[in-house]
């Protein structure tokens, strides 16, 4: 017997009547917001149950999923043995590539439960997340690290040419996954390994002819290159290849300023071991270092190699001594505050950023001075060019008694990031920005039960304003009314621009009655301080509070049925709703 739950198909009546044996599970399986599925144990793992979380997340509809196996998540880029993570019930997350029903492909993180019903049959409760976009974030925090770690290499180490060349390969090693990783050089006709790191440590002074070699060629053309299989490239000396273990790698060369010095290889014994975004971490690693090397054939002198090299860094870097003055700074000082170099150096801090700049930054200036590494974002009021926000590091250095001298400081501009979620018109946040943070105060509020609402907003008949005023005008008036939501909402609200003439405000620590009385003081503000040619320009607002098993979708939803009420009774009206 098959049953539904008023929206489409669900389940086995048979297993769904075990389930609901099992009280709380069967509770949280219709309120979570994860896909839930329960299968026949191992080997069989047909899908019994699933919940519309997971009929969402897949685009399968319940008639296609019930009784099918669960190999109808597995497409070209899920390992062949990846069903075994059910052979057992696990608590322990495991991540694996599933595809959708229309064939798109998302990082699936699964926990697996074994779960008895009545009798000797035992079912598998699967709980399984979409983490696609917070791998994404990840690998893009990973480049951002690797980054971070070569500017403070060439930038703290004192420019030790052979101390950057081995730290540089440990650091490909480690970003790359990688079971070797080489800096080979040009000298001559040959590339040299002049630093190695992992299994390629035993091949270190290794001499391969340039025109005989892969990373020569990446030399000779000065291009990133992606070797899956150096048997299925015709480009490789086999032999050579074979005896340093290299199956598969990633190449980029040695550019700076136009000139090429050699190439950098991270490599492994097995075919197919990377991918080909992995190109673009060691692309940044290869700038940061070519930029050391042609430092030093240019300079003898250690400070001047590090000068010109933190001179090309779009990042502030400075040594800060003891009693809070500039001993060494970069260009980029220069570029920042419009002050000349000679200016900064020997002044105070609080001179050159500002005393309330300075007060916000102290307690980690002091925290630094202690010898304890530093790392903070913040919007910093800098006296010259105004507040800017960054990303700062504090690392102290010490002398060798182990007493801290000062400490280096890398600033690093947070401003186009912070733009890119920020509307270009009215600088409310854009949906991007308002989604993240919808996320994060919707997870927050369910899991420590506070209030969380609602606004959904619409400026009234704003196209006749647009058709007839121009859209210039338009544009103003969109200005206007968002700088009186901003004034209006707490600094903890989030003001956004939903689309066109639609704005969102989510309220944190907000109950239904004070969101009401938040969005009728917008509406007479609104109301009585913006005008078009055309007369008065209303807003019509929909307010509603999260409820106790709401997903994101729903509250959504309901904001916009109240908004869609409000504009219903004839506009310039505040209207909650209150049904599913």
């Amino acid at each position: 017997m098959r049953i539904t739950d008023g929206s489409g198909y669900v389940g086995d009546a048979s297993v769904i009547s075990d389930l609901n044996n099992i009280g709380l599970l069967t509770a949280a399986l219709d309120t979570v917001s994860e896909a839930v599925l329960v299968a026949e144990p191992y080997p069989q793992l047909s899908i019994v149950y699933a919940n519309a979380a997971f009929y969402s997340l897949t685009g399968y509809a319940a008639a296609e999923v019930i009784g099918r196996r669960l190999t109808i998540l597995q497409g070209s880029g899920t390992p062949g043995n990846w069903l075994d993570i059910f052979s057992g019930g696990s608590p322990v997350p495991v991540e694996i590539t599933n595809y959708r029903k229309d064939g798109t492909p998302f990082q699936s993180q699964w926990t697996i439960r074994a779960w008895p019903s009545e009798g000797d049959t035992e079912y598998l409760v699967a709980v399984q997340q979409d983490v696609t976009h917070l791998r994404a974030l990840e690998h893009q925090h990973m480049q951002l690290e690797l980054l971070t770690r070569m500017q403070e290499l060439v930038s703290t180490a004192g420019l030790d040419l052979a101390i950057l060349r081995r730290k540089v390969a440990e650091v490909m090693l480690e970003a790359t996954g990688a079971e070797a990783a080489a800096v080979e050089e040009a000298e001559g006709d040959e590339m040299v390994y002049t630093a190695t790191s992992g299994k390629a440590r035993a091949v270190e002074g290794l001499r391969l002819p340039i025109d005989a070699s892969l990373s020569g060629t990446c030399y000779r053309e000065q291009k990133p290159i992606f070797c899956p299989d150096v048997y299925q490239d015709q480009r490789v000396d086999h032999k050579a290849a074979s005896a340093a273990g290299f199956r598969s790698g990633l190449l980029v060369p040695l550019l700076h300023q136009g000139h090429c010095f050699g190439a950098l290889k991270a490599y492994s014994n097995r075919p197919r071991a990377f991918r080909r975004d992995q190109l673009e971490l060691l692309e940044m690693a290869s700038q940061v270092l070519a930029a050391s090397l042609h430092d030093a054939r240019r300079f003898k002198r250690e400070q001047d190699q590090r000068t010109l090299l933190v001179d090309a860094l779009p990042i502030l870097i400075s040594f800060i001594d003891k009693e809070y003055r500039y001993r060494e700074i970069n260009a980029a000082y220069s570029r920042w505050f419009n002050i000349e170099p000679d200016e900064i150096i020997g002044r105070t801090v609080a001179d050159v950023v500002g005393q309330k700049a300075f007060g916000d930054i102290r307690q980690y200036m002091i925290t630094a001075m202690a010898g304890e590494r530093v790392r903070f974002e913040m919007t910093v009021p800098y006296s010259r060019g105004g507040p800017r926000p960054v990303e700062a590091d504090y690392i102290p250095v010490k002398d060798s008694d182990g007493a801290v001298m000062g400490f280096y400081a890398l600033v690093r501009d947070l401003t186009e990031l912070r733009t890119a979620e920020r509307d270009h018109l009215t600088q409310a946040y854009n949906r991007r920005g308002f989604d993240r943070r919808l996320k994060t105060s919707f997870a927050t509020a369910r899991r420590y039960q506070r209030p969380l609402s609602l606004l959904f907003l619409d400026i009234d008949r704003f196209k006749p304003v647009n058709d007839q005023c121009g859209h210039d005008v338009g544009d103003k008036i969109l200005r206007r009314v968002v700088r009186l939501l901003m004034w209006h909402a707490r600094e903890s609200d989030i003001v956004c621009r939903w689309g066109g003439e639609e704005f969102a405000i989510l309220a944190p620590e907000t109950n239904l009655v004070d969101a009401m009385e938040l969005a009728e003081r917008l509406r007479q503000t609104v109301a009585a301080e913006v005008a078009s040619p055309l007369g008065p320009i209303t807003i019509s607002i929909g307010v509603v509070e999260l409820l106790a098993e709401e997903s994101r979708k729903q509250f959504l939803r309901r904001a916009d049925r109240a908004l869609y009420q409000a504009k219903e009774k004839g506009r310039d009206r505040v209207e909650t709703f209150s049904g599913a």
